[in-house]
């Protein structure tokens, strides 16, 4: 039987906590280390790489326009909001209208 294997690059004191639930973790200090080991890491079989948003930034300049992208998780380090603009990028280019943002359509009406 073949099992999913999960890989989290992030800062040391965050990615701790993952190893908990049987999750590799690869600690890194840095955007520029962290690119270095998720592509590493993206030759290897991992059903999914996560990378903590605090040392994202590479990693999504770099892969700007591929169909393979790691899930960027927001941590308490950063507010950059990188996950939520890929995503935002995906669901436009695949509805053509950006469906994500705020102050529009029901849920962004007020209650009158």
């Amino acid at each position: 039987m073949n099992e999913s294997k999960i890989a989290v690059i992030g800062l040391d004191i965050l990615v701790e906590i993952f190893k908990v639930f049987g999750i590799d973790i690869y600690p890194v200090k840095n955007s520029e280390e962290a690119y270095e080991v998720y592509k590493s890491l993206s030759e290897r079989e991992y059903s999914l790489i996560i990378v903590l948003e605090s040392v994202a930034g590479k990693i999504v300049e770099n892969l700007k326009g591929r169909e393979k992208i790691p899930l960027i998780l927001p941590d308490t380090f950063s507010n950059k909001k990188l996950g939520e603009e890929i995503l935002r990028d995906i669901a436009e280019k695949a509805l053509g209208i950006d469906i994500i943002s705020e102050g529009e359509g029901y849920y962004g009406r007020k209650n009158s």
